[in-house]
Order: C-alpha cells, then structure tokens, then sequence
C-alpha cells in the first residue's frame, strides 16, 4: 500500500495541470521510492512506462518498443516509436515515463538529441508529460540538469526525492513505543524499502526484548539482502574511488566535522578536502553547514552526513567491519553499536524536532512564525570543539523580528532547572538577539520544579519525545 510521499504528490499534481511545462525531472537515491511514487500517481493516468536497462542501442529500441505495445519484428527506429507515441497522445492525454534515464541516454549516441526534438518541436501544444527519472546524481545533472545539458533549453520542474520526514515514516513505525519509533526512524533513514520491511517485522514481532537488534540485523547485519542499499554500494554508482571518501565519511560520523579535523584525521591536506566534500554534497550524502545567523561565515563551516541510515553505517559498522564480515553480530551490537546509541540518537533527535517544529510553524500553532531555520555555535579553536544549539529558528512575534533558541536532550535523566539556565546563559554569546523564545527537547521529560518555572514564563517551552510522536 502507498502511503505518505504528501508534498511530492502535489508538485506532481501541479506539473499535471500547467499546460506549459511538458518536462518533469525526478531523482534520488536507490530506495527512496521514485518508480513506486510515479506508478502511484499514474495509476489514474493514460501512460508509457519505460524502465531503460544498461544494454546495446539495439536492445534497449526492442525493450522500448515493447513498453509502447509495438512488434519488434517490425524493425522500429526511435523515431517511428515517438511518431507512434504523437498519434497516442493526439487522441489522449499522455504521459511517457523513461526510468533510468541514464541507461537510455547511454544506448543510443542520438538517443537523447531525438527525443529533445520530439519534447520540443513535434509534442509542442500535443497533450505530453515527459518525466525523466533516475537515480545516479551525476549523470542526471551532466545529462538533464545542468547548463551544459541538450534539455537546457526546456523548462522543467526538478524533484529530488530523499528519505521520508518521521511523520510519514511513522505510518510504518506506529507498532513499536515512542522510543523504538525514533530508533528504528534513524536506522532506517526514512527509506521507504527500509521502513516497508521494518513495518512487516513489527507486525509479528513489536513486543520482543530484543526488537531494535533483530531490525537493526534486518538492515545492515544480513550481507545477502541489503548490499544494493548500503551507503558505499550508493557512492560506487556515482564515485569510482571509495577508499577515501570511505574515511572521511567515517571520519564525519564519529563527530570530526570541520576541515581541519578531517584534514588531520585522513592525512590529507586542506585543498584536498573540500573538493571530496563538494563531491560527496553532490551526491547527497553530505551537506555543508553554517550558523543560521551568519550563513556566509566560512570559518565556521561544517559538515555533516545528510541520512541517519548512512550516518549509522558509517559510525558503527565501518569502524568494525572485523565483526560484520565474521558474523559476529551479537557481539558488534553489544560492544559498539548499544553503547553508542544515545549518542547517535541525538542526530536523529534533532531531526524530529526540526521537523516537529516546522510542521507545527505550517498550521499556525507556534507563538512565533518560522522563516528560516537551522542551527548555531561558537568554536573553541584551543580545545577543537564547539558549542552552540542544536536549532535555531529566525521569525516574528507579532510582527517584530524574534529568535527561537532549542535544545535536543536525548539521554536518561529529566531535564531539570540547571540544564533550562545553561540554555539561557548561552544566548548571551548571539549576537543582534531580539526577542527569544527558549525551547528544550527531551526524551525523559521533565522535572516538576522545570514545568512550574516553564509555565510561568510564556517565551519557554518544553517538548517531550512523546509530543513529538503524538503530534499529527
């Protein structure tokens, strides 16, 4: 059953229904549900759905001529195929989908050269969607998107589809408590092939001891079933060389997230770095970071691994890849993976809570709007560290400017008044503060003398996990 895919839907339905734009460009990874989120919202549509397959001119004509419903034997060019494909559409709107596009482009030298002409010259007022959809970022940019592209000239919409938000993925996770849910949500990284199949296990087996191994083994412990999907199979599809980006994603992971820590940690240069990262930010896997308050501050860029099922990957698998490839599963899970957890909770924490936030700044029930959000802090050069807020969301309060300062505390203890105080204390280092409302996010809650201060003083306000997962 399909379910969620929300926002990507309307901006489908809205390709559909301008009758100027004729080309769509959708792409993502492997797993994020491109082909199951067209063959959804094509269900009610006349369409040729064409799955392009990395073979010879010759036999991707013949693949494509069987997707229109036309005889191979009859010996069809390209061109006969998109004449036939003219006189479809000229008694019934219609939509052609090609699939990996990549593949198709790649079979035939003049492949994508017709078929622009056809996009462009003989479909022009005819009744035709083109979408164009693929999973490799880097052919579909040299091939679709980019200025150099032969579609350069012909407007598009572009859709990058990536991992479900919590509330979609929620709808796989609902089985498990609130604990569980964000767990099995990061490990899952909002995949929807990861989370159909989480989904399935839940049904039988919601209430085990030992549910988040037996899933956490269902993802990225069973070699046999998940090498299409692992972080490094995704990276081989676009990269040729993995050794290094292998190391600075691992080293990114285990919290090194400026250029000089990576620098140091993978013996590289500076120069050498930076072009890694631009490599691996244009693939999705990483997104370079700054201060929401000083977005062009270079000296504290950071990055960071974009999905939470790579960041997993990358933090306690690769650093013990001795027990993955020797099975020792049980003893990965008990000596690397449960003590770590909270730890690489927080990053998945943070997510939910931006998200909750935003979703809450879409129907109007915050005190304050929400134009822009991200996060801040300070670097302490000395001790290599840094310090800040896990978000921080610029907007108004009736109609003045107003900051939002948020923690995200994803341990055992309930929050208490110091941890409130510390908060506070450490906007004082925020420049241009107007005026500011104090959000802390907690898994455990809070304690009672925290409530009572937070009731009497309207600009704090305290979330738990439990908000975040009963919020619709």
């Amino acid at each position: 059953m399909f379910t969620g895919r929300v926002s990507q839907l309307s901006k489908l339905n809205s390709f559909a229904e301008d009758e100027k734009l004729q080309l769509f460009v959708l792409y993502g990874r492997q797993g994020t549900g491109k082909t199951a989120l067209l063959r959804h919202f094509l269900e009610e549509r006349n369409h040729i759905f064409f799955t392009a397959y990395p073979t010879t001119e010759n036999n991707e004509l013949k693949l494509l001529a069987s997707a229109i419903g036309l005889k191979w034997g009859d010996g069809w060019s390209l061109e006969q195929m998109l004449d036939k494909v003219t006189k479809m559409a000229s008694e019934e709107p219609l939509w052609l989908v090609i699939d990996h596009y990549p593949n198709f482009a790649k079979a035939g030298d003049s492949f994508s050269e017709i078929l622009h002409d056809y996009v462009k010259v003989h479909w022009a007022g005819l009744p035709i969607k083109v979408v164009l959809c693929g999973d490799a970022y880097i052919l579909m940019d040299k091939q679709v998107l980019s200025k150099k592209s032969i579609w350069k000239d012909i407007p598009k919409v572009e859709l990058e589809l990536t991992g479900m938000g919590f509330y979609e993925a929620q709808e796989f996770l609902r089985a498990a408590n609130y604990e569980s849910q964000a767990f099995l949500y990061g490990i899952s990284g909002g995949i929807p092939y990861h989370l159909s199949r989480i989904g399935a296990y839940l049904e039988e087996h919601a209430q085990d001891e030992d549910l988040l191994y037996q899933v956490t083994k269902l993802i990225y412990l069973q070699e046999e079933d998940n090498t299409t999907l692992l972080p490094e199979t995704t990276i081989q599809t676009e990269l040729r060389e993995l050794s290094y980006y292998n190391c600075m994603l691992e080293t990114l992971a285990s919290g090194k997230n400026r250029v000089n820590a990576i620098s140091e940690a993978v013996d590289k240069p500076k120069d050498v770095v930076v072009p890694y990262m631009n490599t691996l930010m244009s693939i999705g896997v990483v997104q370079k970071e700054n201060p929401v308050t000083e977005p062009t501050n270079r000296k504290k860029t950071r990055y960071s691994i974009v999905n939470t099922h790579d960041l997993f990957w990358y933090r306690f698998v690769v650093p013990n890849m001795e027990q993955y490839f020797s099975g020792n599963h049980q003893q990965l899970w008990d000596e690397a993976i449960q003590p770590g957890q909270d730890k690489y909770m927080e990053s998945v924490f943070i997510h939910m809570c931006r998200e909750y936030l935003e979703k809450k700044a879409s129907k109007d029930e915050l005190p304050f709007s929400i134009e822009a959000i991200g996060n801040w802090w300070e670097n302490d050069e000395e001790k290599k560290s840094s310090e800040g807020f896990d978000l921080v969301a610029l907007g108004k309060v009736e109609g003045k400017n107003n900051i939002t300062f948020a923690r995200c505390y994803y341990n055992d203890e309930p929050i208490g008044i110091a941890t409130l105080k510390e908060l506070i204390d450490l906007t004082k280092h925020v420049k241009d503060k107007n005026n500011a409302f104090y959000l802390v996010f907690s898994r455990s809650g809070f304690n009672e003398n925290t409530k009572t201060v937070a009731a009497t003083i309207k600009n704090i306000m305290l979330i738990s996990l439990e908000d975040i997962c009963n919020f619709a």
